[in-house]
């Protein structure tokens, strides 16, 4: 078979392929750069922050010890303070091994600055950084409020007093002696830290990047050629599909007109007997004493031959699924007729029909021929079914002022219930396959479907069936 070239539903793929790998990278590259490295700059600010709140809290322990020596009486108190500034002017970390501690008094004045001897000693509450903020009353406020706390303000870089920069400080007040202690970091040496740590994980966010995007375009292009593979299948099922369908169409064809035959002959028995029954009345000479029944038996024998046109009618409206003409008729009279029509096939089998008609109003709207199609189906199959001397009952029930209900009920073999779901599907049927197409309880199906009815089916192995059909009284259109 010649390949065929597949309209490829480009539409389709993006959506199902493309949309989503493109959003998996896009949502990636989001979170590196407005979830991931935000969240590293926060905490390694935070890290920063603490980290100079402990070394402000170590060198005040440096202080605590020596106020506790000078209150035992081990150090006086400028003894104990100048070992305070010795040491603190000592203590030194950090990048270089440049970064201080500097204290200065509740004045303000400075203490000790290791980079600053300018301002040892002096007088620092007039001291502006180059923004005008006063750095060292700020402080003082800060202590006095809450004993320590961080301030933001300009500064030299370490020790180059031509380089200011901003920084952060950390400063603890020390109240025995007025004093307060604090250190700092510079701003822009945790940026340039935070920016190192960035690119490395840029550089690895990109690996992984370059990894997933050679990755999904492998996915991709593997779902494209599965993708083309299952167009290609689904092409050749709808052809294998299509010219299946012809072949079962052909096939029915068949089937159908058996079924047709099978239908009409239900009526041409009745023509016939009737037919027959007639001419022996005008063989007899005095003919004219069963003129009322040879005028009845001509006028069943025509209403007969026009139910065989209906009869292919219905089923080409059944093929349809539509409702042919649609006008009030009665029930019960639908049941007597069809009774009358099947009474002979009945009789040579030696069944009696039995009719139970309600007496009350049993008029509903409906095509009455489609409904006596029902009927004599399920008279037939009802016959096939039974026993010599047993009995058919058909009865009617117009109790219900919006329904009215008929019943066709057996005494025969039953039908087993494994089977009881599928008796109304096409071409099924538990009778021997020359004998049945399987197509009668599927056009009653229809037909009774098609006047929004119900049939429902009791049976036992044994015991009978009854089909219990109900009708609305007014028709009503089956929906689209």
């Amino acid at each position: 078979m010649p390949s065929r070239r597949i309209a490829y539903n480009w539409q389709s793929f993006i959506l199902r392929f493309v949309i989503p790998t493109s959003l998996t990278i896009s949502l990636f590259i989001l979170a590196i750069f407005f979830m991931l490295i935000p969240l590293i700059e926060k905490n390694s600010m935070d890290r920063k922050r603490e980290m100079i709140q402990e070394l402000t809290r170590s060198a005040w322990n440096i202080l605590a010890k020596l106020e506790n020596d000078e209150r035992g009486g081990l150090l006086t108190r400028e003894q104990a303070q100048q070992q305070a500034i010795e040491q603190i002017r000592s203590m030194h970390y950090g990048l270089e091994m440049k970064d201080y501690f500097w204290i200065n008094d509740m004045h303000p004045r400075m203490v000790i600055h290791p980079y600053r001897n300018d301002l040892n000693g002096q007088d620092v509450t007039d001291y502006q950084d180059p923004d005008g903020k006063y750095i060292f009353r700020e402080i003082v406020d800060t202590v006095r409020k809450n004993g320590s706390g961080f301030v933001h303000y300009k500064w030299q870089a370490r020790d180059n007093i031509y380089h200011i920069v901003p920084k952060l400080s950390f400063v603890k007040g020390f109240a025995p002696w007025g004093w307060i202690i604090g250190t700092g970091i510079y701003i822009d040496d945790v940026k340039a830290e935070i920016a190192t740590i960035n690119r490395s994980v840029i550089l690895f966010s990109g690996i992984i990047l370059l990894i997933m995007m050679l990755l999904m375009g492998s996915i991709l292009s593997i779902s494209y050629k599965a993708h083309l593979q299952q167009l290609e299948a689904e092409a050749e099922l709808q052809q294998t599909q299509s010219s299946l369908a012809m072949s079962e169409k052909m096939a029915s064809l068949g089937k159908l007109s058996a079924m047709v035959a099978h239908e009409i002959n239900n009526p041409l028995a009745g023509i016939l007997s009737y037919a027959r029954l007639t001419g022996r009345y005008l063989e007899q000479k005095n003919c004219t004493e069963h003129i009322d029944t040879i005028r009845e038996n001509l006028t069943l024998i025509a209403n007969e031959a026009k139910r065989c046109g209906n009869i292919v009618k219905n089923l080409l409206q059944f093929a349809r699924q539509s409702v042919g003409d649609v006008g009030p008729a009665h029930l019960n009279e639908i049941i007597s007729v069809s009774a009358r029509v099947i009474d002979h096939s009945a009789r040579m089998k030696k069944i009696d029909l039995k009719t139970e008609l309600d007496l009350g109003d049993d008029v509903l709207q409906c095509d009455a021929g489609a409904i006596q199609q029902i009927m004599v189906a399920l008279i037939v199959n009802a016959i096939e079914a039974s026993t010599e001397g047993s009995d058919i009952i058909l009865a009617s029930d117009c109790t219900d002022p919006d329904h009215i209900i008929l019943r066709i009920r057996d005494f025969g073999c039953g039908i087993p219930e494994p089977n009881l779901h599928k008796i109304f599907e096409p071409f099924f049927s538990t009778k021997e396959s020359n004998k049945s197409l399987g197509l009668g309880l599927a056009a009653v199906y229809g037909i009774v479907r098609r006047h929004a009815g119900t049939v429902k089916v009791d049976s036992h192995p044994g015991s009978g069936t009854t089909f219990t059909i109900r009708l609305p009284r007014r028709h009503v259109p089956e929906s689209a």
